[in-house]
């Protein structure tokens, strides 16, 4: 009797134990902790905030609610990382505008990713001489090719013709039409790296885009040794993405190769011949200018430069068959200022103001990137009165400016005549920020401009697009991965007479 006494005394004795070094280390991490922090949700050591976040399916509306709670600034951990997640168009616009030299670096801690990139390239680099130097040299290159010129009008129109007969094709046929947008959109990106277009049935651009897409909707934010550093040396959840991103790593290697081979510096044919001669004109023994870093760039604009422009054209079709009366009077207008022959240009832009309000209020309602590509702090700073640490990583919600009801009353609701004016004519709207904000603005956001104005233009002046027969209406609710994008649907184009 005395024995089990004994056992259960021992046992209080360790669980007293237990609870008491749980409350000092509770006790030790909250008391260094910098003073006037954000408001937040609990935050535990080591795992940080993750069992408020563990379950959620939409980490967007979930921030949504914290703004709500805690305020357009809020703390919270991830994992053993500082972060903070911002609400509100005023509070984004003061840290990636106003405070840009803060609030413009990225996170150096995603452990997966350093693998894929080294470090590398435009997009994940933090701010420095490097990422400021390819920075500008990639857009003034990519310029140089076209950017925001009518020189790129051709290649888009040549593309949306190809893109067109295939879908003419189709005939009365019920089709997903995402991939065929992933094709036209990768083929504008490659005609200004690779100097070539790919045909639509080739099988390696058929498993590049397959590549592509494994590794967009990969969050690397969420894998455990991002989250957990000490972790990458246990585990290897992110083993394969890296191993999926060794194939387009290996073709853009390849191409780079067939570029050195027939190089000439007096016929630049793209960005990569562009690149090769800088590199020439360098001293390598200092200069930023690498083959990996190369490799890494032409990933970079790739993926940038084809994801999110194809998802905004998936939700611009998904909810043209959702709202056929905005589809028809898209289509009447395109008739009154184009017809049924004449090609879409740049130069109809502005005697199409209805079509360009569509697009924006697809841009708004869908939100492609609702919380953006993560920033970091570069060094300890302010943020509306509170302190944030350096090397916090930042979260801008821009899903909280698109669905702000003071912005936009009836959020909820697809309606493009928010961005006319009484004159019915198109009416610009800054807190519409798609492409981000800032130095870091997206890189490619000249090229999406047109990409979507000319191809969408093309697809309703061509076909009507409806719901299959029989077919249940699609769900307006996305998926979030590293874009919102909606679930699978099909549709069937009508050809126009």
């Amino acid at each position: 009797m005395m024995s089990a006494a004994v056992q259960v005394l021992d046992l209080l004795d360790i669980r007293v134990t237990l609870v008491l070094l749980l409350l000092l280390l509770v006790t030790y991490y909250y008391s260094r902790r910098p003073k006037n922090l954000p408001p937040g949700p609990w935050t535990w050591p080591v795992v940080g905030s993750l069992p408020s976040l563990a379950w959620s399916k939409n980490l967007h509306l979930d921030f949504m609610e914290w703004q709500k709670k805690y305020g357009d600034v809020t703390y919270f951990r991830m994992g053993m990382l500082d972060a903070v997640v911002l609400g509100g168009y005023d509070t984004i616009r003061q840290a990636l505008v106003k405070q840009s030299e803060v609030f413009s670096s990225r996170p150096i801690h995603l452990a997966v990713l350093n693998k894929i990139t080294k470090k590398k390239g435009i997009v994940m680099v933090p701010s420095g001489p490097l990422w400021k130097e390819q920075r500008k040299f990639a857009l003034t290159t990519l310029r140089s090719f076209g950017f925001g010129k009518r020189s790129l009008e051709v290649q888009l129109s040549e593309e949306s013709a190809a893109l067109l007969e295939v879908i003419r094709d189709m005939g009365d046929k019920p089709f997903d039409i995402t991939r065929l947008l992933q094709k036209a959109t990768t083929n504008i990106i490659s005609s200004l790296v690779f100097a070539h277009r790919f045909e639509y049935d080739n099988p390696e651009f058929l498993q590049l885009m397959q590549d592509f897409d494994d590794i967009a909707g990969t969050n690397f934010l969420a894998m455990p040794e991002n989250i957990l550093p000490f972790l990458a040396c246990v585990l290897d959840s992110g083993s394969k993405v890296i191993e999926i991103s060794q194939r387009p790593i290996n073709f853009a290697r390849a191409e780079i190769e067939e570029h050195k081979r027939t190089f000439d510096p007096n016929d630049i044919r793209d960005f990569i011949d562009s690149y090769l001669l800088e590199m020439r004109a360098q001293d390598q023994s200092d200069s930023t200018f690498t083959d990996d870093q190369l490799v890494t760039t032409v990933l970079d604009l790739f993926i940038a430069g084809t994801e999110t422009t194809t998802t905004t054209l998936r939700w611009a079709s998904l909810l043209m068959i959702l709202y056929p009366d905005i589809q028809r009077k898209v289509q009447q207008e395109i008739d009154t200022v184009l017809g049924r022959g004449q090609p879409p240009s740049m130069a109809h832009r502005d005697q199409l103001p209805y079509t360009q309000a569509v697009l924006t209020e697809v841009s708004r309602f869908a939100t492609i990137v609702p919380l953006n590509v993560p920033h970091t702090t570069s060094e300890d700073t302010t943020l509306n009165g509170y302190h944030i640490p350096k090397q916090t990583i930042v979260i801008p919600s821009i899903w909280s400016v698109h669905h702000d009801e003071k912005l936009f009353p009836q959020h909820d609701k697809f309606d493009p005549a928010r961005f006319l004016d009484e004159k019915g004519q198109y009416k610009k709207n800054d807190h519409v920020m798609p492409f981000s904000a800032g130095p870091r603005i997206c890189l490619g956001e000249q090229l999406a401009r047109m990409e979507l104005f000319l191809f969408f233009t093309s697809l309703m002046q061509h076909f009507t697009f409806k719901i299959p027969e029989g077919a249940p209406a699609p769900s307006l609710k996305g998926n979030i991965a590293a874009t919102h994008f909606p679930d699978p649907f099909d549709i069937v184009a009508v050809v126009r007479d």
